[in-house]
């Protein structure tokens, strides 16, 4: 096993026969600034125990769930005992991109649009977003004119990453809705595997906002609805 990198939430690994190993670990990300955990920062601003755990336990039922729907994933199997999973060799896109679906007004959607909508508004059936994966200038939206711009991905692979993400993200709003939850607003990222577009990473609370009675949800007490 070859040690590729250690990531904020994960650390990889590259195995024998090409597949990646991802080992999670405890950290929260949020804004180091407040020491706030936010699914939607981007610094480590500490650590809780069974956080990892938490994080493989959901994104292993939803990527057995996208593949029994047949949407492409890179998920190959899963240790929850080990917090390791083991997924396919791919290529990101530039330095990667994350894709966001908002259906109800939070976190950035209000810092940038709050003089038009206020906090908890509903956006209807989801307002579909692309970010640069940059931590350094903030994970700046891009319109996909300028993604097919600076070469990031062909007019292909966006329309086909857009079908796929809003349908992997409002499978996981009625999933949570039958759950007596409400999906607030999720990131999600794709990836190449074999020159098709298909859903890396993972779907955990570290990437989506969560409420229940209007209260969001913390990463390892959403993971006990799964």
């Amino acid at each position: 096993m070859e040690f590729i990198k250690h990531g904020k939430t994960k650390d990889v690994y590259r195995l024998a026969d090409e597949n990646i190993l991802l080992r999670f670990k405890d950290t929260v990300t949020g804004h180091a600034s407040t020491g706030e955990s936010d699914p939607g920062g981007n610094e480590v601003v500490g650590t809780k125990e069974g956080v990892g755990v938490a994080a493989l336990k959901m994104t292993t039922y939803y990527f057995q769930k996208l593949k029994e729907m047949e949407l492409p994933t890179h998920w190959v199997s899963s240790n929850l005992a080990k917090s390791e999973m083991i997924v396919r060799s791919g290529t990101m896109f530039g330095n990667g991109l994350e894709f966001v679906v908002r259906y109800i007004a939070s976190g950035s959607f209000i810092r940038r649009f709050g003089a038009f909508i206020k906090e908890g508004d509903n956006l209807g059936n989801g307002i579909y977003e692309i970010t640069l994966k940059d931590d350094l200038r903030n994970d700046p939206p891009a319109t996909v004119e300028i993604i097919e711009a600076l070469g990031l991905m062909s007019k292909q692979q966006l329309k086909d990453a857009e079908i796929l993400v809003k349908k992997v993200c409002d499978f996981v709003k009625d999933d949570l809705a039958n759950k007596g939850l409400v999906l607030v607003d999720i990131k999600v990222e794709v990836g190449l595997v074999d020159g098709k577009v298909v859903l890396v990473d993972e779907i955990s609370g570290g990437n989506m906002r969560v409420t229940k009675n209007s209260q969001q949800l913390d990463y390892v007490t959403l993971s006990n609805y799964f």
